[in-house]
């Protein structure tokens, strides 16, 4: 998997490492004391799941890490996968919270890495599309 890392385009590296390094939200609710940042507050693993934000982070804390070793694996539908999680991730909660700013920004964002993953002939090449 190192290797395949090392073959990446520097972008693709970038997200691929990010989806990994999202397993730090999983952490966060099940050890009591890791603190991280919700909306500008720093919540802890209680107040978390209190707020019932727990399952929603552990879900994103354990889906994301799983999509980044299916990109090293070069999975074939590991695009649609990051797809999939990163707008459920991004743009839906904005979207049920009626913040259509943000919302606006996150689709913004989302399509460029999309467009990225699915159209930089580095990116195909390396997934082989």
């Amino acid at each position: 998997m190192f290797q395949a890392f090392l073959e990446m385009p520097t972008l693709l590296k970038f997200i691929t490492a990010h989806a990994l390094v999202c397993f730090i939200f999983f952490l966060a609710v099940v050890i009591p004391g890791m603190p991280i940042i919700v909306n500008g507050e720093v919540m802890e693993s209680a107040e978390l799941w209190s707020r019932g934000l727990g399952l929603p982070t552990a879900a994103v804390g354990l889906a994301m890490p799983a999509v980044g070793l299916l990109i090293l694996k070069r999975w074939q539908y590991s695009r649609q996968l990051y797809t999939l999680i990163l707008v459920s991730v991004l743009v839906a909660p904005y979207l049920v919270w009626q913040q259509l700013v943000l919302a606006l920004f996150e689709v913004v964002l989302s399509c460029a890495i999309i467009s990225y993953l699915f159209i930089n002939k580095k990116a195909r090449a390396y997934f082989g599309s």
